[in-house]
């Protein structure tokens, strides 16, 4: 287009969002340099003009160019009204596809037109932007039926939009001020439910998207306001467990898999193949507040041998791969053990009871007999299907209490610190920190209790790992498909670490992780060759996979193959990491609310594990946590003990900000 025609020229142009009429005073290139109705000059681009006249107009003065520019732009704005687009597409729309803009006026007006109705015309096509579409100044595209019906039931979509928005906003402001109990149950379920998934989604999904709109409106970005809003109403509890539903794990479980739990509740064992060890004396050691069993021990002792037996409930015989508890079992991956919940694996008339090694209740076991001779070497393994009944529930803290004075319980100890010993010797390489239980009642008093590694405590672990040990290495000897855990050497070993809390620190940040894999390798961790896991299968999934390997071998059956297995590992690899995340928050959370509630004003013991640009982080051993403190004239060293104090916790938001006492 040459734009020197243009000289003088009333142009119509988008200005600012709007159409408005402006006089070229000059050509700058693609510029045009304009005088517009205010008697402002700019340089536009050339690609803002919409539409321009025909004849150059003699106006010197900028008064009168002032004056002459508002009654253009007056006389054009109610020159729009004579236009009904509608009708007039309806006659064009199957004859062509474009049209220049003053035959169309014409068409419209059935006369010849002028400057100022062509312009009317374009505002109009512009304003409605539907029917015609402007190509350039001199062409305008007629728009297929298709395009219009598409174009009309966007902006139905888009209307409803926006008055979707309006309620949404009305209802948040209800909201805000503590009652929404002038909205219909439909409103406040839509809204409710939108403002949720925000907050455990942001705008992830469609209700999501829609309700950080109504937000960002209000001027609402903090989604812990959204959630404090939410509980004032009592859609959430003070302490809903978000992360539960933000990960949709199965809390619940399905009628499929209730209806055969109360299959396997009316299945009684009667198989002959199982040896009855109804006559050993069986007992289980767990924590004071366990209800799910699925371990216990016997012993024999002979001149020349020592008999351990070590019992496993025994399940796989009731939950059989691809049945409804054996997918739920996957997808739950594992127990959810939790401050203010237990999430089980099995519903609980199964987890802790049917399945669980109960005193004085006679239950199928898978048994392995393990034989060493007085030198403590180990002379046979033998796994083998069983009856057995624990005749005695002992807690860690009674059996510490045993060990320094009764025989029995010293002798069983030295026999497992032994194996400890030995594992050691080849390699053992793992660095304990305390565990910090957190108990939530049902008055939401917040309970912590440091979990040691006693003497209990080791000689169970002990004992399972040298099942699981000698379990795996059994596996492999026997073709039998399994999957195995491993853990590569440390990346760096920090000589220190065993008699400093700081080194051991150090060194942690240096271990590798464990992996899971159907190819047995060396566990740097615990010392040993061969490592899988079948000791927990009421709690873990993995536990029940390799016990219904163990199961199928020893009755002669068909196991599961090692692409099943890979298939297996894949999906609970990611469910195991999403179970492991749910406690790892609900833990944090429980733990920060305990000093919200507690804490606030005590001085605590800290050690200062790093520090970058002005920011130190700060081990707090009591509790085994590590919060945030910004130093400014402070020097503080890696290693160096101090006392601190709480600055800002925030549970929701995982804050511990720290200060020096």
């Amino acid at each position: 287009m040459n734009l020197e025609k243009l000289k003088n020229k009333i142009v119509e142009i988008f200005y600012k969002d709007k159409i408005i009429s402006a006089f070229v005073k000059d050509i700058k290139g693609k510029r045009l340099h304009l005088i517009l109705p205010s008697g402002k000059e700019e340089l536009i681009n050339y690609q803002s003009l919409v539409s321009f006249s025909e004849k150059s107009v003699n106006l010197k003065d900028l008064n009168s160019i002032i004056s002459f520019l508002k009654e253009k732009n007056e006389k054009r704005e109610k020159l729009k009204d004579l236009f009904n687009l509608e009708e007039l597409w309806e006659v064009v729309v199957d004859e062509t596809k474009e049209i220049s803009p003053i035959t169309l006026a014409e068409l419209a007006l059935g006369k010849e037109v002028n400057d100022d109705e062509i312009a009317g015309l374009i505002r109009k096509i512009k304003e409605i932007n539907l029917y015609f579409k402007l190509k350039n100044p001199e062409k305008i595209s007629i728009l297929s039926k298709k395009e219009v019906k598409n174009l009309l039931h966007q902006r139905k979509k888009e209307l409803e939009k926006l008055k979707k928005l309006n309620e949404g906003k009305i209802f948040v402001e209800a909201l805000q001020k503590g009652s929404v109990e002038g909205f219909s149950e439909e409103i406040k379920n839509f809204w409710l439910e939108a403002l949720k998934e925000f907050i455990l989604w942001e705008d992830q999904t469609q209700k999501g998207k829609l309700a950080k709109e109504v937000l960002e409106k209000l001027n609402i970005k903090n989604s812990f306001k959204v959630f404090k809003l939410l509980v004032k109403v009592g859609y959430f509890k003070e302490d809903e467990n978000l992360e539960l539903l933000r990960t949709k794990y199965p809390s619940d479980f399905s009628e499929k898999e209730n209806k055969q739990t109360q299959e396997i509740l009316n299945i009684e064992i009667t198989n002959q193949k199982y040896i009855d060890l109804t006559h050993l004396y069986t007992f289980t050691v767990d924590a004071e507040e366990t209800q799910d069993f699925d371990d216990a021990l016997s012993i024999e002792e002979t001149n020349k041998e020592f008999i351990l037996y070590v019992h496993i409930a025994e399940i796989s015989n009731f939950v059989k791969p691809g049945s409804p508890l054996w997918e739920g079992a996957l997808e739950r991956a594992c127990t959810l053990y939790l401050p203010d919940k237990t999430y089980p694996m099995f519903p609980f008339s199964l987890s802790h009871k049917k399945f669980s090694l109960v005193k004085g209740e006679i239950r199928p076991a898978i048994t392995f007999k393990i034989i060493f001779n007085k030198n403590k070497e180990l002379l046979s393994f033998e796994p083998f299907l069983s009856f057995i009944k624990v005749k005695e529930r002992l807690t860690y803290e009674t059996v510490d209490k045993l060990i320094p004075k009764d025989a029995f319980w010293r002798k069983l100890y030295e026999f497992f610190d032994y194996l400890k010993k030995k594992r050691t010797e080849k390699g053992a390489f793992a660095v304990f920190l305390p565990e910090i239980q957190i108990k939530v009642d049902e008055n939401g008093e917040i309970t912590l209790q440091k979990i040691e590694l006693t003497p209990a405590r080791e000689l169970i672990a002990e004992a399972m790992i040298l099942v699981n040990s000698l379990t795996a290495e059994y596996f492999y000897k026997n073709n039998i498909p399994a999957i195995y855990r491993s853990q590569p050497q440390p990346l760096e070993i920090i000589e220190e670490r065993e008699n400093n809390l700081f080194f051991k620190l150090l060194q942690l940040k240096y271990l590798a992780k464990s992996e899971l894999s159907t190819k047995p390798a060396f566990h740097s961790g615990l010392g040993v060759d061969f490592y899988t896991t079948l000791t927990s299968p009421i709690r873990r999934f993995l536990d029940l996979v390799m016990q219904y390997q163990l199961k199928s071998f020893l009755e002669n059956k068909k196991v599961l193959s090692e692409e099943t297995l890979l298939k297996i590992l894949s999906d609970l690899t990611l469910n195991l990491q999403r179970a492991n995340l749910i406690q790892n928050k609900r833990h944090k959370y429980f733990l920060l609310k305990y000093f919200q509630k507690y804490l606030k004003d005590k001085i605590l013991n800290g050690l200062v594990l790093e520090i970058h640009n002005k920011k130190a982080k700060i081990y707090l051993p009591d509790y085994n946590i590590t919060g945030d403190m910004m130093i400014y004239k402070t020097i503080l060293n890696p290693g160096e003990e101090i006392q601190v104090k709480i600055e800002k916790v925030n549970p929701f938001l995982e804050i511990l900000r720290l200060k020096l006492a």
